[in-house]
């Protein structure tokens, strides 16, 4: 069943596709030069849209064997260039999220762990709709460079420890042409469409281990945990079949992750997090999650024996300054400007402009994590459509977390915004995302399972 390289026409490529679309929509497997060639056809422009499209929703619902599934993440691999990481001086590791509210953790991270004697070449991208990305929240650092060369990026790597670009067009084409066709068809919640999106991009990275933080939750794609053990399943078996060390933590998204919620904020947060005195002070979901996932790293890659001596190796270097002295030299290197005598570190915040109280006494009983997300399109501060530009000043302090006790007029939220009528209409999503009743109620736990 390969298909001609030529455009589809009558009795050439246009039956081959159909055949491939027919065969999966009946639950049959596909062979790996199949999928290789639908890959390579749609991400040649050769291949229409809409019968993509009919191939990606019949393998969202006959679903694909571990095999067509490691087929599928080799052909997007293979479409475009891959990183040789064995010269960084270290071992290399890498942390993938799947994105949620208020998750600044990669900022944290990759100098943790670069202290812990990791090295960390991340490649990141940037946020849609009720999830922040990491490249926005590194962009209100003024002067930080997202674009290197990748001579600059390894030089950095090797001189710091760690580095977070951009992801450039060169890695993984097709994930990311794929990526948008799934989105605007209902498509992204499939396993092994998941699975092969995240990993074709971690293994042109190049690093040895990775571990996946995978959020479920009301703020989380994924919120079903049963599901989203079969996604870790999934992402297991594929990076071991190229010889790579995957870890997963299932980490809690039914509410937002810290306090602050916009880039700035969020950046800010991260970084006085990070200071010495930030893993006693610090959010502690934020501290805990962050230690746990740089442990895994460090278990995983070898550096220490066991899960307890590597959160005692995390907790040395964050406690000393170590960590936040790497941070220092690692936004220098890529050219940002921080200063770490002021609180905000020299970034640029909107000011607090309107502020939502609790109405009644009680208990936070629950949050609809993804609507607060969505709070921050209200005030420019997230994206609608993937090149809309955002303000990354504004943003939400929410500090309030399940099982809290909360009295009439304590602040619920409070709304960093340029315009009055836009805090207000964010203020009042939020109102509606939250439930307060008169019955206590157990606080989440930011740490759900973990691979084994």
């Amino acid at each position: 069943m390969r298909m001609s390289r030529k455009r589809p026409q009558r009795g050439g490529a246009l039956m081959d596709i159909l055949e491939i679309i027919e065969a999966k929509k009946h639950g049959r497997q596909l062979t790996p030069d199949a999928i290789a060639s639908v890959v390579q056809e749609f991400t040649a422009d050769r291949l229409p849209s809409y019968q993509m499209a009919a191939w990606l929703m019949a393998v969202w619902f006959a679903g694909m064997s571990r095999e067509e599934t490691a087929a599928l993440t080799r052909a997007m691999l293979e479409s475009g260039e891959q990183l040789d990481t064995t010269d960084l001086g270290g071992p290399t590791a890498d942390k993938h999220s799947t994105g949620g509210v208020g998750d600044k953790v990669s900022l944290l991270l990759a100098p943790l762990a670069a202290a812990c004697g990791l090295r960390v070449p991340m490649l990141s991208g940037r946020g849609l709709g009720h999830t922040g990305g990491t490249l926005d929240k590194l962009e209100a650092i003024p002067g930080y460079r997202i674009r290197l060369s990748n001579t600059e990026f390894f030089a950095t790597v090797r001189e710091v420890g760690c580095a977070i670009v951009g992801q450039s067009d060169n890695f993984a084409p097709a994930d990311g042409k794929i990526y948008a066709l799934r989105d605007v068809i209902g498509c992204v919640d499939s396993v092994p469409l998941i699975t092969a999106s995240i990993m074709s991009k971690k293994l042109a990275a190049g690093p040895q281990t990775i571990v996946i933080d995978l959020k479920t939750g009301s703020g989380a794609f994924m919120n079903d945990l049963q599901r989203a053990r079969d996604l870790a399943t999934s992402l297991v078996q594929i990076g071991r079949l190229w010889d790579r060390r995957v870890a997963v933590v299932f980490s809690d998204m039914d509410q937002p992750l810290g306090v602050m919620i916009g880039h700035a904020l969020e950046t800010i947060e991260a970084f006085a997090t990070l200071r010495p005195e930030g893993h006693r002070t610090g959010p502690a979901d934020l501290v805990t999650l962050t230690e746990e996932l740089v442990a895994e790293m460090v278990t995983v890659a070898g550096l220490r024996p066991d899960r307890a001596a590597a959160i005692d190796l995390v907790r040395e270097v964050w406690t000393a300054g170590e960590a936040f002295a790497c941070l220092e030299r690692w936004i220098a290197a890529q050219g940002g400007k921080i200063d770490p005598d002021r609180a905000d570190f020299g970034l640029a915040v909107a000011a607090p402009i309107h502020q939502l109280d609790a109405p009644t006494d009680g208990y936070l009983q629950r949050v609809d994590c993804r609507a607060v997300g969505l709070a921050l399109v209200d005030i420019d501060g997230a994206r609608r459509a993937v090149d809309d530009p955002i303000d990354l000043s504004t943003g939400v302090a929410f500090p309030v977390s399940i099982g809290e006790p909360v009295v009439a007029g304590q602040p619920l939220a409070i709304i960093h915004a340029h315009d009055r009528a836009a805090a207000a209409s964010a203020a009042r999503r939020i109102a509606a995302a939250v439930t307060i009743g008169p019955e206590p109620v157990s606080p989440r736990q930011v740490i759900l399972d973990r691979t084994e």
